[in-house]
């Protein structure tokens, strides 16, 4: 279990580092009429679909991939792939300049939940990395319930960015504008250049763990 907790916890602190959904949640929280309410809806209902993905991916991902001829170069294959298309968003990032609409989450009633599930449903920087993380839950030779505990625990740091700012303003709310603050103005300037280094370091394990078993 501590292996495979250790072995995948390079790729849910990967999918938790989602510079978007945090300086969407800034926003949110920005607002005026109930934003707290707002942006803890946001949260979870991003929580929500992982949660549904990951027991989908860890109930599904192992019957299906066993079913192949070759289940270890099946599952190899897999982790390199997903290697790749984190290489693809780390390019795409780098050529990109698009920044957030400052007035999106702001003075408007919208169902944050839902808002929060289809966020997490498309936003692939998080999915990628998650998606292999459960990945490699499923296939290794776990109980359930330990699978399900350790999908669990990579839930919660997959969320736990985004989550962040909603429990200091819940926990500390006279002083959460003196912390995010700062976090806000820092992840704004350097978030993307952070990710980007870190999803390339991510790639590049992803795919010596799927190329293992090929050397």
């Amino acid at each position: 279990m501590e292996h495979t907790f250790f072995e995948i916890l390079p790729l849910a602190i990967g999918s938790a580092i989602s510079p978007t959904g945090l300086l969407f949640i800034m926003m949110i929280l920005s607002g005026k009429n109930n934003s707290k309410k707002s942006a803890l809806s946001f949260v979870l209902g991003g929580t929500l679909c992982l949660t549904l993905l990951g027991l989908f991916i860890f109930f599904t991902a192992k019957p299906a991939v066993t079913s192949t001829m070759r289940p270890d170069i099946t599952s190899s294959i897999i982790d390199i792939v997903l290697g790749f298309l984190i290489i693809v968003i780390v390019v795409t990032s780098v050529f990109s300049k698009k920044k957030p609409k400052n007035d999106a989450a702001k003075n408007k009633k919208r169902p944050y939940s839902l808002i929060g599930f289809l966020y997490m449903f498309i936003n692939i920087s998080t999915l990628i990395p998650f998606i292999a993380a459960a990945k490699i839950i499923a296939m290794n030779k776990l109980g359930d319930w330990d699978g399900i505990a350790i999908l669990l625990v990579t839930i919660i740091i997959a969320m736990c960015m985004i989550a962040f700012p909603v429990i200091i303003s819940y926990a500390m709310p006279q002083k959460s504008q003196s912390i995010l603050g700062p976090v806000n103005g820092f992840m704004s300037k350097n978030g993307a250049k952070i990710g980007n280094v870190y999803f390339t370091l991510m790639a590049i394990y992803l795919i010596y763990h799927g190329a293992v078993v090929f050397m």
